[in-house]
């Protein structure tokens, strides 16, 4: 909780009170991990007994020990994804948890060591049942209470986060507390004070801020408050020339390893698949089975990416446009594989050359790029990261079909930017399969 204090006190150096949310959370989580070895240990002693008994063999206490491994590797991932909004962190906690304990039986392969498989599943499921209470346990004992200075913040954030409105319930705004501003009054019950930035400036706010900052109290933003519930990075005004995004360095290495990686393994599934599905279009229709455009890539450079034909040749768009729902000119194939998303396949290839990523912001057709980066100047940004195959937009908004729904599907592109990591893209990968398996925003 935050101290109050004023100009002529020392400040009282608080780090859970300055901590932010997503701080708190990594914090909660790396406290909770660490508890959890105990659990292994524990399991350990008792597979130790079972192998007394003769109820299992040696390989089973042994596989417990090498089952830490995997279950750090989870730790670590839901500690970097502690910052993806509340709405989301039940998928992050199931795919994030699953992939190392799937990866396991893989490691013993390679390193031709026989395992337990039995002591595999058994430290997953306490894993993801650890992790799962140690979530449920910090939404109910850390719901952050914020103050609004100002009285515009609820219906500010309100207008900003929209469809979102469930995320409220993650956090508690309160008014104000007292009939004036200065002296500061207690805040020892809060953990923040949300400002709305757009508010009328004076010497008395001025003042109150700067009391505040020395008083180490948490200052957010309507816009990052609404960034950490909705998982969109709010587009900046006109007037904030000085906005900037970068990009990851070093996981753009170590995920580019992983696109050539995850390609090349797979390619026994996918080649095979698109060959049928290459024979399918052309014998729904007559003209050829790949359909190619010119997009935007990683730094705005332009590369042509390819996709099954789901139009009926003479057809098919000559310039850029919006897709349509229910498009007359789709054919019977054009309209399963695009459902399926099987018209995507070929960018596998783009994959391999480098053009894009497994995960990244859909790159755009060249003219709408050039018409959207002069409308909306935060446009440019989404070009700091390859363009994915899948990502952050598509999974939770869906096709942008209008300039306003573009709008929005950047500030969930302009998040995934600021946001990416192993972690994130994990939660992308889940959420597109059960796209895929549903449909959503196919058109």
């Amino acid at each position: 909780m935050v101290k109050s204090s004023t100009m002529d006190s020392s400040p009282t150096t608080d780090r859970q009170a300055f901590a932010s949310p997503v701080a708190r959370r990594q914090r909660a989580q790396l406290t909770w991990s660490l508890a959890g070895l105990l659990w292994i240990g524990g399991a350990y002693v008792l597979g130790l007994w079972f192998q007394r008994q003769q109820w299992v063999t040696h390989q089973f206490p042994i596989t417990i020990l090498w089952c830490i491994l995997p279950y750090l590797l989870a730790s670590h991932w839901l500690y970097r994804g502690a910052g993806v909004p509340i709405t989301e962190r039940g998928g992050l906690l199931i795919v994030t948890t699953a992939m190392p304990f799937l990866l396991t039986p893989l490691g013993f392969a390679l390193l031709q060591q026989p395992y337990s498989r039995g002591a595999v599943v058994l430290i997953y499921a306490l894993s993801l049942g650890w992790f799962a209470l140690g979530e449920r346990r910090h939404r109910r004992l850390h719901v952050p209470r914020l103050a609004c200075l100002d009285a515009s913040v609820p219906q500010r954030l309100r207008s900003l986060i929209g469809a979102h409105a469930v995320g409220l319930r993650s956090v508690e705004l309160v008014p104000w507390p007292g009939k004036s501003r200065l002296p500061l009054p207690d805040l020892g019950e809060l953990d923040g004070v949300v400002v709305d930035a757009h508010a009328a400036r004076s010497a008395e706010r001025s003042e109150l801020l700067s009391h505040l900052k020395l008083g180490h109290v948490r200052l957010y933003s309507v816009d990052a408050l609404a960034e950490m519930l909705t998982g969109r990075k709010m587009l900046p005004s006109d007037e904030n020339e000085l906005w900037q995004l970068d990009g990851n360095p070093a996981y753009d290495v170590v995920k580019r390893v992983l696109d050539v990686t995850v390609v090349v393994l797979s390619m026994p599934v996918w080649l095979p698949l698109c060959l049928l599905v290459a024979l399918a279009v052309r014998l729904d229709s007559p003209g050829p089975a790949l359909f190619s455009q010119l997009r935007v890539g990683l730094n705005g450079r332009s590369f042509r990416l390819w996709k099954f034909r789901s139009m009926h040749h003479a057809l098919a768009p000559a310039g850029a446009s919006f897709a349509r729902q229910n498009d007359p000119r789709v054919t019977r194939v054009g309209r399963f594989i695009r459902r399926s998303r099987l018209d995507e396949l070929p960018q596998l290839l783009n994959i391999l050359i480098g053009d894009m990523s497994l995960f990244g912001p859909r790159p755009e057709q060249s003219q709408f790029v050039e018409d959207f980066a002069r409308r909306i100047h935060a446009y440019p940004y989404r070009h700091l990261v390859r363009p994915g195959l899948t990502g952050w937009a598509q999974v939770l908004q869906g096709y942008a079909g209008s300039d306003e729904e573009t709008a929005v599907k950047l500030s969930y592109d302009l998040y995934y930017v600021a946001h990416y990591s192993a972690a994130l893209d994990l939660l992308i990968a889940y959420k597109t399969i059960r796209v895929v398996l549903g449909g959503f925003g196919a058109r």
